[in-house]
């Protein structure tokens, strides 16, 4: 293992939570860092409440959620913690009330599997992507106290203007005005937020794309899939920085809040957290149990959340970085 001052994800002394029936497929955690939710193929969210007794740290079972009528395929917490909303293969997008165990709106995205979803950082629109090669952007219509009333169709995304396949994943940049989405093919689709035109595709990757994202503080994006190598992109010349490549495929990628490190997971159930400046290697370590990873990671980059796949009981990993602390100096320039 190759570790730094900032990170130490040892999993010597993790938490093991157990609750689903069913392979998790979605963990998530809340802006404050204070809520874990999970999604699970058994149809049911459960939402687990992250408490710090000076420093002790546990995970209690808050509430479980089950409206939904099939496999729960994406979450995404509000930025005021206050809504969790949720995407299904049922074709509907829920919203809750993380205090209360029913729903509080419902949108249905055209009797479609929903595959990907995500919300504004002013909270004004939600995003919905699925099977049927669409996405919809949501309009979040307010009272004068910021209260949610109603939640209206704003625009709608055809698949004529973009993926010719079904859409994994699409995410809202928290920078500029544009959003991403991939599907079924080699190419990240970059729209206008929130009109959903087609602003730019970025094309590179000969091999399905399974995973990108935004860098939070600088216009990059990063993104990886079945071909081994991992991209950075400068979204304001559109171009390729750097290709890492590596020994499997990448599953999964997310920068940090102060986006100077990134995180992968890769096919063969590797975890590495790289510098972003120098793209050294910081930490890296091997699961060695299931087929596949499902993470998720804290916005503070202090909790690390895995789930194997064919692994039984089914369960969840609770891993606490010891060494969580700001680093100093740290270069501001990528090498090329």
């Amino acid at each position: 293992m190759i570790s730094d001052s900032f990170f130490d994800f040892s999993p010597e002394k993790s938490l093991n939570i157990i609750d689903h029936k069913d392979e998790i497929r979605i963990l998530e955690f809340s802006l404050n860092n204070q809520w874990l939710a999970s999604g699970s193929w058994d149809k049911h969210i459960i939402i687990w409440k992250i408490i710090d007794n000076e420093g002790l740290k546990r995970i209690e079972k808050h509430k479980i959620l089950n409206e939904h009528s099939s496999s729960i395929t994406s979450l995404k917490f509000c930025e005021d913690n206050h809504y969790l909303i949720s995407g299904s293969k049922d074709g509907m997008v829920k919203i809750w009330d993380i205090n209360e165990e029913k729903s509080v709106f419902t949108l249905q995205h055209n009797n479609s599997k929903v595959f990907s979803i995500d919300i504004d950082p002013l909270k004004d629109y939600i995003v919905s992507a699925g099977e049927d090669r669409t996405i919809i952007i949501w309009k979040i219509i307010k009272d004068r106290n910021n209260n949610w009333i109603r939640i209206e169709k704003a625009n709608f995304v055809k698949s004529d203007k973009g993926p010719k396949e079904k859409i994994h994943v699409v995410k809202i940049n928290s920078r500029i005005p544009i959003f991403s989405s991939i599907g079924d093919e080699n190419t990240i689709y970059l729209w206008d937020f929130p009109s959903g035109k087609l602003n730019y595709k970025l094309e590179g990757h000969r091999k399905m794309i399974y995973t990108m994202d935004f860098n939070p503080k600088f216009p990059y994006l990063i993104s990886g899939g079945r071909e081994k190598v991992i991209f950075l992109w400068n979204l304001e010349t559109k171009e390729i920085i750097k290709k890492i490549p590596v020994k499997s495929s990448i599953t999964y990628v997310k920068f940090s809040d102060d986006g100077k490190y990134f995180l992968t997971i890769s096919l063969k159930k590797e975890i590495k957290i790289y510098d972003l400046w120098n793209l050294k290697i910081l930490q890296k370590y091997k699961i060695n149990e299931g087929t596949m990873l499902t993470v998720g990671i804290s916005e503070d980059w202090s909790i690390l959340a895995i789930s194997p796949f064919k692994k039984q009981p089914i369960s969840i990993q609770i891993i606490f970085n010891k060494k969580k602390k700001k680093r100093k100096n740290s270069q501001q320039y990528l090498i090329s």
